[in-house]
């Protein structure tokens, strides 16, 4: 049996069911059926403050935490920062700058350069070259 793609706004439908489940019950109830849900949610979006009902209080209180901890990211790279030893930090960063230049080094020793060789052909330098009849 062929099987159907799902359009998208129909996924984020079922995504934004499952993060309110009493939405569920509303159509075990015979409240609603999932058309009239979908149209609504389609017409008010996620935002909307009706939904708020139908929302898992577990799920809001996961989200309140990871706001939160996204909150938190600055100030501990900011006190990072402040423990960090600027001398060490320039000599490393000079490692790796010398460590990069070897390996560009390297590389052109083994790749040749357009401008030591024969030039290069008429086709490379215009690939979209025309000519009249």
């Amino acid at each position: 049996m062929a099987t159907k793609e799902k359009h998208p706004s129909i996924e984020k439908f079922k995504a934004f069911v499952k993060r309110h489940p009493k939405l569920a019950q509303e159509v075990k109830s015979n409240k609603k059926t999932w058309q009239e849900l979908f149209e609504e949610w389609y017409l008010l979006g996620e935002e909307d403050e009706s939904w708020k009902s139908f929302r898992d209080p577990n799920l809001q209180e996961e989200e309140k935490s990871s706001k939160e901890s996204k909150s938190d990211v600055i100030p501990q790279l900011l006190q990072s920062l402040k423990k960090m030893d600027m001398n060490q930090m320039q000599y490393h960063l000079t490692n790796v700058n010398s460590a990069i230049g070897n390996i560009q080094q390297l590389i052109q020793q083994f790749i040749p350069s357009s401008s030591k060789g024969s030039s290069p052909s008429q086709g490379a330098k215009n690939p979209f070259s025309f000519r009249k009849d």
